[in-house]
């Protein structure tokens, strides 16, 4: 069967950067599975992916404007150390986890630490990059009307693709 449009495809995958680190995968592949079409992995990764049937492979490179977007310089925050619990120990290159005013959670990572303020980025830490995926197609079969429906119930904050809207 062919990969297209409401079939369950099951991957296995590597991900890797320009510098040749790899972000998932690696010896042992990462495992995944996901209905066709219905805006579950980057859309560019899933147009490479159509048409292809169990065994096959793929080499497909997003840039970042089709996997985690360019570094936008106005998600980073200057906040002094004083807005952080005293008790929070707060080290460059970590990153941590906080909730906007609805309660929706927000991660960023801590970019310098000065004397008195602590350079926050908002960015995913994957903006900016390159992304190089190796994929083999480990199945494809029809979803059943039970995952299709399951799946038309998820929202994903700022909508998707397959789907009228969201209430709440």
């Amino acid at each position: 069967m062919k990969i297209d449009n409401d079939t369950v495809v099951e991957i296995e995958y590597t991900v890797k950067l320009d510098s040749g680190e790899i972000v998932e995968g690696g010896d042992q592949p990462a495992r995944y599975s996901f209905i066709f079409g219905r805006g579950q992995i980057f859309p560019a990764l899933e147009e490479k992916l159509r048409g292809l049937e169990s065994g096959a492979s793929a080499e497909v490179t997003l840039t970042p404007a089709e996997g985690f977007g360019e570094v936008r310089p106005e998600l980073m925050r200057e906040v002094p150390l004083t807005d952080f619990p005293s008790d929070l120990e707060l080290e460059e290159g970590h990153m941590y986890r906080t909730v906007d005013t609805q309660g929706n959670p927000m991660y960023f990572t801590i970019k310098e630490k000065k004397e008195e303020t602590a350079l926050l980025d908002f960015n995913h830490p994957l903006a900016g990059e390159n992304l190089h995926f190796k994929v083999v197609i480990v199945n494809v079969r029809p979803a059943t009307a039970e995952e299709l429906a399951e799946v038309s119930s998820i929202c994903m904050p700022g909508g998707c693709s397959s789907c009228s809207g969201c209430d709440g």
